[in-house]
């Protein structure tokens, strides 16, 4: 498969997403699909991302990670990914996961509903697709959380698979470049090798959708720290994934290029 770069950056605020207009989904849709990229800005309050990542990183100190492969009924989970074999990109990275059918403190799927929505409208799947208790197609929506810390919290360049299941996996930031880590972040890479660092033009709050296909990591994070997974300092953001069970064969894997 050739590999798909990432083109022009587009800035919108939040209440100028409309799910209702078709000529700005499809336009929205076409650009993604060349390769665009969408900030969205100011749609969730920066407090609440707060009151959420404080809780996260209570459970993280004080239990067990795990990892789970994702099956219909599994446990939310959060799992420590060093490197990790069973992993298809290989990254250095906290991870907290929170599937549709498991009830949560904080109602995430109702609170974040939307992104969802403008997720699938733009996949041409209907709104609620994936994120019932049921699974469909042999997918399922999961929500992550993931820390990245500093002193080398890092992602691999890679692609994620684009298929019936979805164009585009969105993230929202929960930290701020310059205040939560000072070097690395998130990018999306140009057709000339240069990586559009996400963390420089987007922040708490943000939510930033853009092709699964085109390469895309997280270049290490403050890696002339120390490496402390328990003074949870560094770089969070929130994946609205949609994925396929352990068990469906028919949806290709993510594809790391630095292997």
């Amino acid at each position: 498969m050739a590999k798909l770069f990432a083109r022009d950056v587009h800035t919108l605020h939040h209440n100028d997403i409309d799910l209702e207009n078709d000529d700005f989904i499809t336009t929205m849709r076409r650009n993604i699909e060349q390769g665009d990229t969408y900030v969205v800005k100011g749609g969730y309050d920066r407090q609440l991302l707060e009151r959420i990542r404080d809780y996260l990183v209570r459970i993280g100190r004080n239990s067990y990670p795990n990892y789970h492969p994702i099956e219909e009924g599994c446990h939310n989970f959060h799992r420590m990914n060093k490197f990790d074999d069973r992993a298809y990109v290989k990254g250095c990275f906290h991870q907290f996961s929170f599937l549709p059918w498991n009830q949560d403190v904080f109602n995430l799927y109702d609170r974040f509903k939307e992104i969802y929505f403008l997720k699938n409208k733009l996949s041409q799947l209907p709104a609620n697709k994936f994120i019932s208790h049921e699974v469909q197609e042999g997918c399922t929506a999961r929500m992550s959380f993931q820390f990245y810390p500093n002193g080398g919290g890092m992602l691999n360049a890679h692609a994620d698979p684009k298929d019936r299941h979805q164009l585009t996996v969105p993230i929202m930031l929960m930290s701020q470049k310059g205040e939560d880590f000072q070097q690395g972040g998130g990018y999306v890479m140009a057709s000339d090798g240069s990586e559009i660092i996400l963390d420089d033009i987007a922040g708490w709050g943000d939510v930033i959708y853009f092709n699964a296909q085109v390469v895309h990591g997280v270049a290490p994070i403050n890696p002339e720290d120390n490496l402390d997974w328990l003074a949870f300092k560094g770089r969070w953001m929130l994946l609205f994934a949609v994925n396929k069970l352990a068990s469906t064969t028919d949806i290709n894997n993510s594809i790391d290029y630095n292997k």
